[in-house]
């Protein structure tokens, strides 16, 4: 069960629906969050989830300010149809999952083959679970590459729903993600007062600080000798080959003065 006290609130309303909706962005976020999820968790159309909507009814105005996602086994495939284990665990979410203060005001679920419309099943669940004239259904159809869309449904006078399309569909942008606190580790004096485990797990912090420092050095140090000695490898191989450099150019000079002078003492060629 998710809850937030964001405000303000924003709020949707149509015409013929009897009570302004005002929800919560960062409930409907959170929401969009899982209900995309789950869109790329399959190939073609991923998996349909949902679960109820937790709110209150205010006089005039309908205000949902938190969710309770429903464990749907998905029996009869990837779209979010209850099977009689799944409506089991819904009846036990109406009843366990409410805070004080907060009541179900509705539920949501996903299409992700289809557009935004309240199907035959939809109703059923809807007039099963969901009987009062003021709780609602949100429907979300995710996208790839754009905004998910959305569209509340609900009970006209008279009690009837138009499934068709919702009256007025709007799209769910992200919203900046929360930043995260991290709390401080506590901090233990070995000398005070304390669990024996925590005052012993502070001791061995405190010893194995500075034996990590020290093996910090170490590794360090070995660093250094290793790069050290390579590069006095290189530069010895530098030098010899240097030497074999010169030694071979001497070679080639010496042959060379032999060669020319053998040339020089040879007898000339007798005149034909």
């Amino acid at each position: 069960m998710e809850t937030s006290n964001d405000a303000p609130l924003v709020r949707w309303a149509a015409p013929s629906c009897p009570l302004p909706i005002d929800y919560s962005p960062r409930v409907l976020d959170d929401i969009r969050l899982s209900v995309v999820d789950a869109f790329f968790r399959a190939p073609r159309g991923g998996v349909e989830i949902g679960g109820v909507l937790l709110g209150a009814l205010d006089g005039n105005r309908l205000r949902i300010t938190g969710y309770a996602p429903l464990d749907c086994e998905h029996a009869f495939g990837p779209s979010f149809t209850l099977s009689e284990r799944d409506q089991e665990r819904l009846a036990e979410l109406l009843k366990s999952a409410v805070p004080p203060g907060l009541r179900a005001v509705g539920w949501y679920h996903s299409h992700t083959r289809s557009e935004i419309f309240f199907s035959g099943p939809d109703l059923e669940i809807h007039q099963r679970f969901f009987p009062e004239p003021w709780q609602v259904a949100l429907v979300l159809r995710p996208h790839t590459f754009q905004p998910t869309r959305a569209g509340f449904f609900f009970r006209e006078q008279g009690g009837s729903i138009q499934g068709e399309a919702s009256y007025a569909e709007f799209t769910l942008d992200p919203l900046p993600p929360r930043p995260v606190e991290v709390e401080p580790a506590p901090s233990f004096d070995v000398g005070q007062p304390g669990p024996p485990a925590v005052r012993a797990a502070a001791g061995i912090g405190r010893r194995v600080v500075p034996l990590l420092a020290l093996l910090a050095c170490l590794a360090a140090a070995l660093l250094a000798y290793d790069v050290f000695r390579l590069q006095a490898d290189l530069q010895a191989q530098t030098e010899r080959a240097n030497r074999a450099e010169k030694s071979l150019a001497g070679v080639r000079e010496q042959l060379k003065i032999e060669q020319e002078k053998s040339t020089a003492s040879a007898p000339p060629y007798p005149a034909p």
